[in-house]
């Protein structure tokens, strides 16, 4: 992953949010106004997620929604709670410790999968996602998905929002004013 794919995407989105801040002064989005410096990266962070924190240290995209900062990743591990989650396959996840925790949608974990960088997700299905879930990966890689998701058309799938509430989520928005979603 470089930087580069994802650096003029986070420039616009902070330019937009600045831009149209007072005509909408109690939107929810917040850009932090730089990356992480390297030596405050948390150790133990996959590769992807370092990248990304390089650029922005963390986002908040809406109440149920963020990539978590350097500072709130370590408590945002979510190993035991993903023991006995069902894979795509069918069969249960053994081994939790191979998932990284590094954001959430909808209120369920956003994964990076160590071994290879792929990024997964607990899909809102009606339950507490720690109560039983399943997992889905959704992108090949942390850039993959920031690009696919986060700053495209496909964000309501993500955050689990209906056309009407995607119609007044100030994320949505952004990118539309951005240009970045239609």
């Amino acid at each position: 992953m470089t930087t580069a794919d994802i650096r003029p995407l986070v420039s616009r989105l902070r330019e937009t949010l600045e831009e149209h801040r007072d005509e909408h002064a109690l939107w929810a989005p917040e850009i932090p106004a730089s990356g992480c410096e390297v030596r405050n990266l948390p150790a133990g962070a996959p590769h992807g997620v370092t990248e990304l924190l390089a650029v922005v240290d963390g986002m908040h995209l809406d109440h149920s929604s963020q990539l978590f900062g350097s500072a709130d990743l370590p408590g945002r591990q979510v190993d035991d709670s993903l023991a006995g989650a069902q894979l795509p396959d069918g069969s249960r996840l053994d081994d939790a410790s191979v998932f990284f925790c590094f954001g959430e949608a909808a209120g369920n974990p956003l994964l990076v999968d160590q071994r290879d960088g792929s990024v997964w997700r607990v899909p809102y299905d009606g339950v507490v996602w720690y109560t039983g879930c399943r997992l889905e990966r959704i992108a090949d890689s942390v850039r993959d998905f920031f690009t696919t998701w986060v700053v495209t058309d496909r964000f309501p799938d993500l955050a689990g929002l209906t056309p009407d509430e995607a119609a007044d989520n100030d994320w949505y928005r952004l990118l539309k004013l951005s240009s970045l979603a239609s």
